[in-house]
């Protein structure tokens, strides 16, 4: 189990094999804007503050979109595309621009 902070808040403990985009509801309330929820529109980047080995690699269609929106770090993530790994860590820190 890992803690997920959100712009600072601390939304809860995420098991592995967990996607954050299940939890949108409660990550909008933190202040990470979701569009689609399918990685396609790139509405919900973000950059991963900790624990980016923590999550498992982007797949094909979060790098698409990654790359068509120009985010090109490798920390920019597509909030809705993350996937806890399992056993992975203690702490996911995520920060939106705003």
């Amino acid at each position: 189990m890992a803690k997920l902070i959100v712009n600072g808040k601390v939304i809860g403990e995420v098991e592995g094999g967990t996607k954050l985009g299940d939890l949108h509801h409660e990550i909008e309330k933190a202040g990470i804007e979701f569009g689609c929820t399918d990685g396609q529109c790139g509405v919900c980047v973000c950059t991963v503050k900790r624990g980016l080995e923590c999550l498992e690699e982007p797949s094909e269609a979060e790098e698409e979109t990654l790359w068509r929106i120009g985010e090109y770090e490798e920390n920019r993530r597509l909030t809705c595309q993350l996937v806890v790994k399992n056993g992975a860590c203690d702490i996911i820190e995520l920060e939106s621009e705003d």
